[in-house]
């Protein structure tokens, strides 16, 4: 096994996910261009206590999956874990984001906004993989 602890850092990997979607949807960061974008207001997308729960359980999900394959092909060096990252946004986040938006009509904007967090969110697993493993004496 390549990481110590491969459901701690799925979780904490889950964790840094989240996080960065509670920074970068902040009207002060990226927000309020999302929310113009799609043509929303502060009051349109107000987060409920439900919402954020299905959001970490859904990046939880990734996460795992994420450790998942590290650990199956035998990821032990940054290039691989980021390589990870941008291969599962190419084939898993950024099609189906694209293709939503070209059905409903949403702005390349507001894509362009969610697939680039998407894509910072895989990074930060990444970065959760190399610090686990670095601290485990692994990498």
């Amino acid at each position: 096994m390549i990481l110590e602890f491969p459901l701690l850092t799925a979780l904490a990997s889950a964790a840094a996910a989240f996080a960065l979607g509670m920074f970068w949807y902040h009207p002060k960061v990226m927000g309020a261009r999302w929310m113009e974008a799609r043509g929303k207001t502060v009051t349109d997308v107000q987060p409920q206590g439900r919402t954020m729960v299905y959001t970490f359980v859904l990046w939880l999900v990734s996460a795992c999956f994420y450790t998942f394959l590290a650990e199956l092909l035998g990821a032990h060096s940054v290039a691989a874990f980021l390589s990870l990252s941008c291969l599962f946004w190419v084939a898993f986040a950024m099609p189906p984001t694209l293709m939503g938006a070209m059905y409903t009509g949403y702005s390349m904007n507001a894509v362009a906004i969610d697939s680039a967090y998407q894509l910072a969110g895989y990074y930060l697993f990444a970065l959760v993989h190399i610090t686990m493993m670095a601290a485990a004496g692994g990498l």
